[in-house]
């Protein structure tokens, strides 16, 4: 299905869908933004060296807003045990 964007929203014929880069664009990015992607890339760095092999797991809560203008949001109010669970095991 094809996809067409106005005003910033993405438009697959069913819905309109916020384009990511117009949503990066308009948003402020965490203050720990820099911090958090220098410890990954120091993280990577020391770990790829052993030639360890890397995956990057994600938790914890989440609001990601439902429309352009962000009255309505999609919560997830995760302490993100299991992604830190499912790091540990093997």
């Amino acid at each position: 299905m094809a996809s067409s964007i106005t005003g910033g929203l993405l438009d697959n014929g069913t819905s309109n869908i916020i384009d990511p880069d117009t949503y990066f664009d308009i948003h402020e990015p965490p203050k720990s933004l820099a911090e958090d992607e220098r410890k990954i890339e120091e993280f990577v760095s020391r770990n790829s060296k052993t030639g360890r092999r890397i995956v990057l797991i994600t938790s914890g809560g989440t609001a990601v807003p439902l429309e352009n203008n962000t009255v309505r949001f999609l919560d997830n109010f995760s302490a993100g045990t299991r992604g830190a669970t499912s790091a540990e095991y093997p």
